[in-house]
């Protein structure tokens, strides 16, 4: 889901000088950083690379933190745990300072964070380090295009997988010797240092400090890790857009999909709803859209356009991937994608395919971070070594989804796991399952999901709140991955802003759609 490293905006800041000049410490030592936003303050944290033998050493983790308007000294800090794997918290913030104090309230101080080998923290990893002509090569040999039992896709994109784990496994071994340190438990462990950290610079008792956190996507799976390692610890936490936590850590993303042709329902229902001022692919009926959407997709899947490029000089193909990869890219982000997704159909169906030139191959790009943290997450519990195992996911996925089911294999490219060999020891991995039944946590968790989740569905919310004793699940109305990344509405945000002052909304509480694709402008600070 590596869509969530970008979360709340479509904008992002570079964040790395905001860190250059910053010294790693034991102690939380804040900095002010990035010139154009003076509320900001940066550290970076010292945490032992292997929590269960410290004389291995350290790595550091990067913390930033806006401090909220109204904060005072004793005023708590809610943590982002951002999306990914491999997400930017930094780049989160920076991107998204002043929606996340308008939805959580001034009284607050928001701090988030680039997790172990990513962005600005310790352990990142290159896997062709200084070659991008062997990674440029391996994409070309794996991306294949999207993923068929009845085809050689899935025999190429299996096979080819190896390619990624020698070389991941050559650069671990020889650039980066704890490259594979970057789990999410390792990551619960280091929010546990951190509250720490923050307890002791405030002169209060580390062994009693507690998590204020709201997670995104698959930072949910480190929220849920965190509570469950840590029930005692969680003073607030709300997670939006909840992954299976044990599907997670068995490398299965089947459930994933189970959403995702709802979601392509609901752009034919709201464009048709919209008109045909607002929507430019607009028809007389949901259906009519629907089936001119089929017929587009049929006719790239047996006639890919040719472009020469002539003019241009850069030779193009564009097949029904490319169109398949707009449908997930959009899915997304209703919000402010549905509109631009209807213009592109309105033009391919017009004979224009232009806009659809690269659309697979810029949405499917290996990053090393996202693939470090699953696979050494999965690495003992993998559900995708043998390739009758790969032929079962797809067959699933394709049998669920008949917009996106051959897509999101390669595109969330699970596959690359099976040959990576992370040789951890037991502390860097799960060793329970991820739930708080017999131990609740200090105060029940708040999961939320939209109606209408095509990354995350509905039903990984219920599953993983089932999990949790005491806590409840709190429904938007609407459509797309994540409630905050929508927009949310005035209802959802009250409740959250409620909840982190104590209050948890009733079982079964689902707010209204207020932000509807077409007829809304997206939310952005």
């Amino acid at each position: 889901m590596y869509k969530d490293l970008l979360i709340f905006t479509l904008f992002t800041l570079a964040s790395a000088d905001g860190f250059a000049d910053i010294q790693p410490s034991t102690n939380l030592t804040w900095t002010p950083c990035f010139d154009s936003f003076d509320s900001f303050g940066c550290a970076k944290l010292k945490v032992p690379l292997d929590y269960s033998n410290e004389s291995l050493g350290t790595t550091s983790i990067a913390f930033l933190k806006l401090t909220g308007k109204n904060a005072t000294v004793n005023s708590p800090s809610i943590i982002l745990i951002p999306g990914g794997p491999g997400g930017s918290g930094v780049d989160l913030l920076t991107s998204s300072a002043s929606f996340a104090e308008q939805a959580f309230g001034p009284q607050y101080n928001i701090i988030s964070y680039d997790p172990r080998g990513v962005n600005n923290s310790g352990l990142t990893l290159d896997c062709f380090p200084g070659n991008l002509e062997a990674r440029t090569t391996f994409s070309r040999l794996h991306t294949t295009g999207v993923t068929n039992v009845s085809t050689n896709s899935l025999q190429e994109q299996f096979f080819s997988s190896t390619i990624y784990g020698d070389w991941s496994n050559s650069a671990v071994k020889t650039h980066s010797p704890y490259g594979y340190y970057v789990t999410t438990p390792a990551v619960a462990n280091d929010l546990r240092t951190f509250i720490e950290a923050e307890a002791t610079m405030l002169g209060q008792p580390p062994s009693e400090a507690k998590l204020w956190a709201y997670a995104i996507s698959y930072g949910t799976v480190v929220g849920s890790t965190f509570a469950s390692m840590f029930p005692d610890r969680v003073e607030k936490m709300v997670l939006d857009g909840v992954l299976n936590a044990e599907e997670y850590y068995n490398n299965d993303w089947r459930q994933n999909v189970d959403q995702m042709d709802d979601g392509m329902a609901e752009f034919s229902k709201l464009c048709h709803s919209a008109g045909p001022e607002k929507c430019s692919f607009w028809g007389p009926t949901p259906a009519n859209i629907t089936c001119r959407i089929d017929q587009i997709l049929d006719s790239l899947k047996h006639q890919p356009v040719a472009i020469s490029g002539v003019p241009s000089g850069t030779p193009a193909m564009v097949t029904h991937s490319d169109l398949k990869a707009l449908f997930l890219d959009s899915l997304y982000l209703p919000i402010s994608k549905f509109p631009a997704m209807a213009d592109i159909l309105h033009q391919v169906e017009s004979g224009n395919v232009t806009s659809l030139v690269g659309m697979f191959s810029n949405l499917n790009t290996t990053v090393d971070a996202r693939l470090a943290i699953m696979c050494t997450d999965s690495s003992r519990t993998n559900k995708l070594t043998s390739i009758d195992e790969f032929k079962d996911f797809v067959e699933y996925t394709t049998s669920k989804s008949k917009y996106l089911g051959d897509l999101w294999p390669i595109f969330q490219d699970p596959v690359l796991c099976r040959s990576l060999q992370p040789e951890l020891p037991d502390s860097m991995l799960v060793q329970a399952p991820i739930s708080a039944q017999e131990k609740p946590t200090s105060f029940p968790i708040l999961f939320t999901s939209n109606t209408i989740d095509p990354i995350t569905p509905l039903i990984s919310a219920r599953t993983m709140s089932s999990r949790f004793a005491g806590s409840v699940l709190l429904q938007q109305e609407g459509i797309g991955h994540t409630v905050i990344n929508q927009g949310g509405s005035i209802c959802y945000f009250g409740h959250v802003q409620m909840y982190f002052q104590g209050v948890v909304p009733s079982a079964n509480t689902t707010c209204s759609m207020e932000l509807t694709p077409f007829v809304n402008d997206p939310v952005v600070p």
